[in-house]
Formats: structure tokens, sequence, C-alpha cells
């Protein structure tokens, strides 16, 4: 995994936990991209020249647009992680490493994207080795362009109602030691409230 310029010690490395479904995933969204990207330039040189019906071309155009979104989505929903002294090393599916302080860790929510338990799945990986479905969206704040995590991590937050700010998600079906990984964010999460918590508390100045 690649790092950003030096954040502390590396306390804990959690990939995913299915290496070549990962490697797999990111092929085919790689694959997908490249040809949504080949379909809108033909369909717009198409419409420039006036090339076919203009409405259906225009139509044609906008739903492969709308194709990138869950691509765009997929490739930052769930991405390998690193615990590191000053906070998370988050590697997007594509581009390079980014460091989310954890001053930026805003809080967990109850992660809604969880895969179906599917019978191939289990017979792939027996029933006592099927995840428990558990998982966290993790909530980054920071300014829409310059923050920690690039726009694309606020896209999936628009559109499970979690407000305009970067998420991504942490399970125990996508994440080696999720276990350790959550008690990490809790407890440092829980730390920041206590914090704020005794700077507000004038007993306590």
């Amino acid at each position: 995994m690649t790092t950003e310029p030096a954040a502390g010690a590396v306390l804990s490395h959690h990939p995913p936990r299915f290496p070549a479904l990962y490697r797999l995933k990111r092929w085919l969204t790689l694959v997908s991209l490249f040809l949504c990207a080949v379909a809108l330039t033909g369909e717009g040189l198409l419409i420039l020249l006036g090339v076919g019906g203009g409405g259906a071309m225009i139509l044609l155009l906008a739903f492969t647009a709308a194709l990138i979104v869950p691509l765009a989505i997929g490739a930052v929903l769930t991405p390998p992680l690193q615990i590191v002294e000053g906070g998370l090393i988050v590697q997007p599916m594509f581009g390079p490493a980014r460091l989310v302080p954890w001053a930026a860790v805003a809080g967990l929510r109850p992660y809604t994207l969880q895969p179906v338990d599917e019978p191939v799945t289990r017979l792939l990986l027996g029933r006592a080795n099927m995840p428990r479905r558990d998982g966290r969206w993790v909530l980054v704040r920071g300014p829409l362009f310059g923050g920690p995590l690039p726009v694309s991590f606020r896209l999936a937050a628009w559109l499970t109602g979690l407000g305009n700010t970067a998420v991504f998600g942490v399970s125990d079906a996508t994440h080696r030691g999720y276990d350790s990984l959550l008690a990490a964010l809790e407890a440092r999460i829980g730390q920041q409230a206590d914090d704020a918590a005794g700077q507000d508390d004038p007993a306590r100045k």
C-alpha cells in the first residue's frame, strides 16, 4: 500500500479480506470506466455531428453518464486501510493513498450496503467462515475541495442520506482485522468526544 508522508508509526494493517476478489473488482471497474469514457466520447461526437436522432442520442448520453456514478462509488466504498499514530491511511482503488488525520474523523454510522448472504458465498466460504455482516460508515469532515479525501468519497454520503461529508465503509466482509479496526475507531472517536466535552465544561477549566 502506498502511503502519504510520515504520519507516525504504523499500528495495524487492514487489507481486503479477499485480495483476489478485490483485484478482480478493481480490474472490472477500470475496464467499465474506460468503456463508459469511450462511449461518452463517441456519443458526444455523434450529437455534435448531428448523426442519429438528437433526442435519443442525448438520452443515451445521459444514461451512459449515469452508469459512471455506481462505478465511482464502488471504487471508494471499502478501501484498504492502515491505522497510524496520526490517523488513518486510506488507499483508494485508483490513485495515491490519502492520510485522514484523527481530527478529521467525525463519527461512525451503521453500514447500509452489506452484501446479501448468497448460497454461492456460503458454498465457497463454508457456513462457519461467513462474515457476520457487521460494518460502519466512517464519516470524514473537511472542505469539498482540498480535504483529506477527494470529492468521489462524498458520492456514497449523498446517495445514502449521510449529508455533505466524505465517507467510506469498513466491514467484516471487506476488511481483515475488522474487530480491532472498529475498536480503534470507536476508542479514538470516544476520546475526541471526551476531550471536546472537557473543553466545554467550565468545571474542568
